[in-house]
């Protein structure tokens, strides 16, 4: 994905986290989790710093440049007798995950790890958001070992990339496709450029009253209504899934599925051409239709991974007080 695409990602899943119809708790009794309200206080840190979401989520690639290797996770099929691999599952709201499992030939086929580090970068910045922000809390304004507020929301934009390339299928397809990889992601950026208010100066949105990207209402394509429209009206699910309770493997999780996608979109035996072509092809048609789910579920892995941070950040910090 590209500099305002990754940028209109982090945004909208702040968007989501304020707009969105938030269970006030998950779970029940002494164990309950008051959601809505760390997610509200977690909306209101982060308008202190929406000028830095381009920059922020946007480092990976202009700072960073570890592309190659921490950017997917790379999966191939193999050929084999053995049927019913173990998938492992989503919440049931993500919308690629459902698609999968009813039409995709591959779901339940064996499959074999190529090369990537997603899950792991995932993990690892989960992690050190949370340090970070408990030697902010423990250490005394000014001290120089504390790292700035600023710095901590450039950490969250920052994840928000890595979480999104989750979701790009072709950073989890081990084939070689660069020009309709290079190609779709041109697509998207258009998109966005075309349907918001961009301050390409400063690296920034232009806002609306509410402080989010200001829409140019006469210009706003279909895809990015839809995924503006979802993100508001999909359901909440604070949880991970069925399997476990960590960012790394919900990450693992995302990124098998994206897989799944990218055989869906671009079929065995698809051979690497331009847009133009892949325009005219049959799986073509549903284009819009796949980039529509597979964003607002980015969207919606972003709020979800944030939400588990801040909470996590939060109890410690209400229990050592």
């Amino acid at each position: 994905m590209k500099k305002f695409t990754h940028a209109w990602l982090a945004f909208m899943a702040v968007k989501r986290l304020d707009k969105a119809n938030i269970p006030e708790y998950y779970g029940s009794g002494a164990s309950a989790v008051p959601i809505a309200e760390h997610a509200k206080s977690l909306v209101r840190w982060f308008m202190n710093y929406r000028d830095f979401v381009m920059q922020g989520a946007w480092y990976p690639d202009a700072v960073f440049c570890d592309m190659g290797k921490s950017h997917g996770v790379k999966y191939e099929p193999v050929e084999s007798d053995e049927t019913n691999y173990p998938f492992k599952e989503l919440p049931d709201t993500m919308s690629v995950y459902n698609l999968m499992k009813a039409e995709s030939a591959l779901y339940k086929k064996q499959f074999h790890i190529v090369k990537g580090d997603l899950c792991d970068r995932c993990e690892a910045m989960a992690h050190t958001i949370v340090d970070n922000f408990k030697i902010l809390t423990r250490e005394d304004k000014g001290n120089p070992l504390s790292p700035s507020a600023n710095h901590m929301a450039m950490r969250f934009f920052i994840l928000s990339h890595y979480i999104a390339d989750a979701h790009m299928p072709l950073h989890c397809d081990a084939r070689s496709l660069s020009k309709i990889h290079a190609d779709v992601e041109k697509q998207w950026e258009n998109y966005v450029d075309a349907s918001y208010e961009i301050d390409k100066r400063n690296s920034r949105f232009f806002y609306d009253s509410d402080g989010y990207p200001h829409i140019k209402e006469e210009t706003l394509v279909p895809m990015i209504e839809a995924v503006e429209k979802n993100i508001l009206e999909r359901p909440f699910e604070y949880d991970w899934g069925k399997e476990g309770s960590s960012t790394w493997t919900y990450m693992s999780t995302i990124t098998e599925y994206s897989y799944l996608l990218a055989y869906q979109m671009f079929p065995m035996g698809f051979k690497d051409t331009t847009w133009k072509t892949y325009s005219k092809t049959e799986e073509a048609k549903r284009f819009q239709e796949y980039c529509t789910l597979l964003m607002t579920d980015a969207i919606d892995s972003i709020a979800r991974v944030w939400l588990h941070v801040w909470i996590r950040y939060r109890k410690w910090a209400l229990e050592n007080g």
